[in-house]
């Protein structure tokens, strides 16, 4: 019996234990509002019906705007639970949208109480999908047949709902949950198709790339914070589904975007595009600082202890939600291994939430920064108008016979910069040709022009001895067209002007002297800038180059897969279709009819079938090119070793050495870089004065605003737009008889080769393609 006593009187001081245990983090107001909402439900005889509670009930009930319901089991709920700082944030939510200000005000003080100002992540993932997604863009969204994302995802915990995917065998898909335990987890979506079952019965890579939609919540419980998220893998958030927030489809954890929300329960709409599985993160938090300065993706180097590049681009990200950030001045605290670089900067004034570089400008009181070339540490203060920043940075200092990068203003304003090598030996008249060669995916600039090297007497020798190496760079996926071909042929303007000015660079490079190379992606972006560029081409080395990105395996499919397959008029995708045609480089093959082409891959590439390069190969000896083609035996898509060890491997073997060699030689003591007439006048092995024999050249052209023209003729104006536009030219010793389809307008520049001047110009005719046709417009 007294056992029996002291096991009652134990469980009922444990209860009772338990019980003070979970009310020591409810503030008195709080437990005073539960008691005041019960005793007014009770009395408008508003109650609960629900019998097994859940935080998951309560968020359905929200979804579907039943407040007072809502309310109700809230109450219900923390009367056995008090703790749940989420359920005081949805009750918080509910009193706000019947305009009960001071409970809201309660609720949200309990839960920054116990969980903090902010909810720092999203717990509960919901996820619907997948669906079929086109190529070139994200595509339309199927889910807005349906009333789009913000009403389809208040049905996202009602199991019938679905919604329909030719993905899926039953052809619908239902919504799903995903848990996140923390703020630095990695959400990983796998829909869990058959995806070998889709692609041989497709016949195509591209069907495992899939769209859909995930929704999460978090809570905000103090008004006026400065709230930061970041989300990675993803390119676009949407807060509430109405605020769209810069995601980064990279990775990259160094940026975060700035946002002001009422407190609250919100939401996180994201709409996915992947491959197979989807990762994504998401994090928020207060932000104590409102700047942030952020690693540079590049710095120029010192090259022989002197200034090349000027430009710094120095990431800078405003984190106040409201305010404007401004940035007047800048200054160098310290420097060491010199005391001679000083900095400029432009005023920039950077947006609420926005990420801008701060651009800085090096300059110094010597021509000469190292004596000893050692890399110089630099401490830089901003003045801003939130208060002073200071942020470290290191120039390197890189030697004669090594490659450095150097930084430019490009074409659209922006900071970029590229890798070079200059000459090792030297060249007749002190200019030099330049061999600019485009990386493929993923290899920086530097990576790329260190590949030119080989092995002599047990030392790596890098470049060529009468040529420059120039490797420019742009981040993103733009396959050396549009911003990526406009950024190289920017860099190669850049050196140009850097190497005539700096008195210590005894070579100049030349702009109007170019073999255009570069591998894989670079490959096809040689092709394309020599096709668009071909009066100042010397040669062109393309190395496992692809055609067309949208015939590349199933890299950039156009109109295959894609939702809008189904709603498109079949006008309107013509339009789109020949607004890309100009990346075509099988179409403007004509342009390159008279240079020297070397063509090669691996015979086992994987990644670029020879297929492509072959197809090039064909279609280059129809018109009667000098074309070398070869697949190395036994060679996947990249290798170091051709035929002996280090000997130059993929892109600088004997075989590419050798081609270099004998079409950039410029032989002429009086060659100035001053004056491109007399260097292209200079005699020796040159590209005009090998194309005085050729008689006959034909121009093609999709888009005049793309590429200079061929022998000094340019096209100005189409008679039909994105219409393909030939140029037919004939020379004779007296006259340059000029046949035309489809040009409205053309210019022709005085070369020295085609000595326009000297000679008549016969228009024959100009052929329209539609005799009546007229601009819309």
């Amino acid at each position: 019996m007294w056992r029996n006593m002291c096991f009652i009187l134990l469980m009922f001081f444990s209860d009772s234990a338990s019980k003070k245990k979970a009310n020591t983090g409810i503030s008195k107001s709080a437990k005073d509002l539960l008691n005041k909402e019960e005793r007014r439900l009770t009395k408008e005889k508003i109650e609960c019906s629900i019998k097994s509670l859940s935080i998951k009930t309560l968020d359905s009930l929200r979804a579907i705007s039943e407040n007072d319901k809502l309310i109700a089991c809230s109450i219900k709920y923390l009367t056995d639970k008090p703790d749940s700082g989420w359920v005081w944030s949805n009750l918080g939510h509910a009193y706000q949208l019947i305009d009960k200000t001071n409970h809201a005000i309660t609720c949200f003080k309990q839960t920054a109480k116990l969980t903090g100002k902010i909810c720092p992540h999203v717990k509960e993932w919901h996820f619907i999908g997948p669906f079929v997604i086109g190529k070139t863009e994200v595509d339309g969204d199927p889910i807005e047949a349906f009333g789009g994302i913000r009403n389809v995802s208040k049905q996202r915990y009602k199991k019938d709902f679905v919604l329909y995917s030719e993905l899926t065998k039953s052809g619908v898909v239902r919504w799903s949950t995903y848990k996140q335990s923390t703020q630095d987890e990695l959400i990983k979506i796998d829909p869990g198709l058959n995806w070998n079952e889709l692609v041989n019965a497709l016949g195509s890579m591209a069907i495992m790339e899939w769209q859909g939609w995930v929704v999460g919540e978090f809570s905000v419980n103090e008004d006026n914070l400065n709230i930061n998220i970041q989300c990675l893998g993803v390119h676009t958030v949407y807060i509430d589904g109405l605020v769209p927030v810069t995601g980064d489809v990279y990775h990259r954890p160094d940026y975060w975007h700035s946002i002001n929300l009422a407190k609250g329960i919100h939401g996180i709409f994201i709409q996915l595009r992947t491959t197979a599985v989807q990762a994504f993160r998401c994090s928020l938090r207060v932000s104590v600082d409102s700047v942030e300065i952020s690693k540079p993706r590049f710095l120029p180097d010192l090259y022989q202890g002197h200034l090349f590049g000027l430009y710094i681009a120095l990431p800078v990200s405003n984190l106040h939600a409201t305010k404007w950030l401004k940035i007047t001045k800048c200054a160098i605290l310290e420097q060491k291994h010199t005391d001679a670089l000083t900095l400029h900067l432009e005023p920039v004034s950077i947006a609420p939430g926005q990420t801008l570089p701060a651009v800085l400008t090096l300059d110094s009181n010597r021509e000469i920064i190292s004596q000893t070339c050692e890399d110089i540490y630099l401490k830089v203060k901003l003045w801003t108008s939130a208060g002073q920043e200071v942020y470290p940075l290191t120039l390197r200092c890189r030697k004669s016979g090594e490659s450095f990068l150097f930084t430019f203003m490009d074409h659209d304003g922006s900071v970029q910069h590229a890798a070079a090598i200059e000459p090792t030996k030297g060249c007749d008249g002190e200019v030099c040709a330049v061999l600019l060669t485009l990386h493929g995916t993923t290899v920086p600039p530097q990576n790329q022009a260190d590949s030119y090297k080989r092995m002599v007497k047990g030392k790596f020798v890098f470049g060529y001895e009468n040529m420059w190496v120039l490797a420019p760079t742009r981040h993103g996926a733009h396959n050396w067209e549009g911003p990526g071909s406009l950024t190289a042929m920017t860099a190669l303007s850049r050196l140009e002007e850097m190497t005539k000015t700096k008195y210590w660079i005894k070579y100049t490079s030349s702009s109007q002297h170019v073999i255009f190379a570069g591998h894989s992606m670079g490959g096809h972006g040689a092709w394309h800038l020599a096709c668009h560029h071909p009066d100042r081409a010397l040669a062109v080395i393309s190395l496992a180059g692809w055609i067309k990105k949208e015939e590349y395996g199933d890299s950039n499919l156009f109109f295959k897969h894609d939702i809008s397959t189904s709603h498109v008029d079949p006008a309107i995708k013509q339009v789109m279709e020949a607004c890309i045609a100009e990346n075509d480089v099988d179409r403007h093959i004509s342009n390159i009819q008279h240079l020297p082409v070397l063509a090669r891959i691996g015979a086992l590439d994987k990644t670029v079938h020879p297929f492509f390069v072959r197809r090039m190969y064909r279609l280059l000896k129809e018109w009667k090119v000098d074309v070398k083609y070869s697949e190395i035996h036994n060679k996947e898509h990249w290798w170091w070793d051709t035929s002996e060890t280090n000997d130059g491997g993929a892109v600088h073997d004997k075989q590419i050495r050798d081609f270099t060699k004998k079409h950039s030689t410029l032989k002429s003591a009086k060659c100035s870089p001053d004056t491109k007439e007399s260097c292209e006048n200079s005699g020796g092995d040159l590209k005009y004065s090998k194309r005085l024999n050729q008689q006959r050249f034909t121009l093609t052209v999709m888009n005049p605003a793309l590429g200079e023209g061929l022998h000094g003729v340019k096209v100005l104006q189409q008679i039909v737009p994105f219409r393909k536009s030939l140029v037919k030219g004939k020379v004779t010793e007296s006259m340059v008889e000029i046949e035309t389809e489809n040009v409205r307008r053309f210019d022709i520049e005085k070369l020295p080769d085609i000595a326009w001047k000297h000679q008549d110009i016969q228009i024959l005719r100009n052929i329209s393609l539609y005799k009546n046709w007229r601009s819309p417009y």
